[in-house]
């Protein structure tokens, strides 16, 4: 299997920086992991929220590749505990899916067209965390899912 990470914008952060690319090069030992950032747009004023995101939208569903397993990351999605994440990650797999494409989006998410195209919508917690953060706390918790599918240690 292979993973594709789309992001909206850079992440500006050192100390995000330093641990997306920890959990990337960890992850990376079990499987290729691409990651695709997209050009954020900018949010000059309040009435040009619906072209931003929609713009923004247009860009990663351009972005995601053919035959991917699409998972939008939002906060209305499904939630899972980490071993729920690792069974539902092996389940898929086992379905013979042979790429997961996962999006986060901008500060102003996705247009409600990207939601309905993703086969999985995924929130990350009921708390609200920048996006920024968001991509840190994915990769985590995608590391964590394969260590658990392993059997290795990492969980305990």
């Amino acid at each position: 299997m292979k993973i594709q990470l789309i992001f909206v914008g850079k992440t500006r952060e050192p100390y995000l920086r330093e641990g997306i690319e920890d959990f990337l090069t960890r992850l990376r030992r079990y499987l290729p992991v691409e990651v695709k950032i997209v050009r954020a747009e900018r949010l000059t004023r309040d009435d040009q929220a619906a072209r931003v995101v929609s713009t923004e939208s247009g860009r990663v569903a351009a972005a995601v590749p053919d035959q991917s397993h699409l998972v939008v990351l939002d906060r209305l999605g499904r939630q899972f505990s980490s071993v729920s994440l690792a069974r539902w990650w092996r389940k898929l797999e086992r379905e013979g899916c042979r790429r997961l494409c996962f999006a986060v989006g901008g500060v102003l998410g996705f247009t409600d067209e990207l939601r309905s195209q993703a086969q999985t919508l995924l929130s990350l917690s009921k708390m609200t965390f920048t996006h920024e953060m968001s991509r840190l706390i994915l990769l985590e918790q995608l590391y964590r899912a394969r260590t658990i599918m392993r059997g290795e240690k990492y969980h305990k």
